[in-house]
C-alpha cells in the first residue's frame, strides 16, 4: 500500500509544471495594454518572485496545481495599494488567463517565457 502511494506522490510530481524561469508578459487593464517581466520561481506547488516594469519592481506569490496558477502582486498607484491577481493555465512557455486589477477590473493576460 505504501509503495502504491509512494508511486502515485512521485507521478503527480512528474506532471507537475515548472514556471521558473522569465517571462514576458502583458495585460490589459481599463487605461490600456501594460506590459512587464515576471521572474518566478517554483518550489512544489509555491511560486515566488518579483515583476519589473515601468512602474517600479514588485513581489509575487501564488501557486500552481498542475497545469493552474495563481499569483499576484501589490502595486502602489497614487498612494493606494493596488493588488494585481492573475488566474490562468500554462501550456509550456506560454502563461494564459486573466488578470484582476483590483476593484477596476480585469482582462486578459499572457506571458511568454524568454529564459530560464
Amino acid at each position: 500500500m505504501i509503495r502504491i502511494m509512494l508511486a502515485a506522490m512521485a507521478a503527480v510530481l512528474l506532471l507537475q509544471t515548472d514556471v521558473t524561469g522569465e517571462w514576458e508578459a502583458q495585460y490589459q487593464t481599463p487605461l490600456g495594454p501594460q506590459e512587464l517581466k515576471l521572474y518566478l520561481a517554483q518550489e512544489g506547488p509555491r511560486i515566488t518572485g518579483h515583476t519589473t516594469s515601468e512602474f517600479g519592481e514588485f513581489q509575487i506569490r501564488g501557486t500552481i496545481n498542475g497545469d493552474e496558477v495563481k499569483f499576484s502582486w501589490t502595486e502602489a498607484d497614487a498612494g493606494k495599494n493596488i493588488v494585481v491577481a492573475v488566474t490562468g493555465k500554462v501550456s509550456g512557455d506560454t502563461i494564459s488567463g486573466t488578470a484582476k486589477i483590483g476593484e477596476r477590473g480585469e482582462g486578459p493576460f499572457r506571458a511568454e517565457r524568454t529564459g530560464s
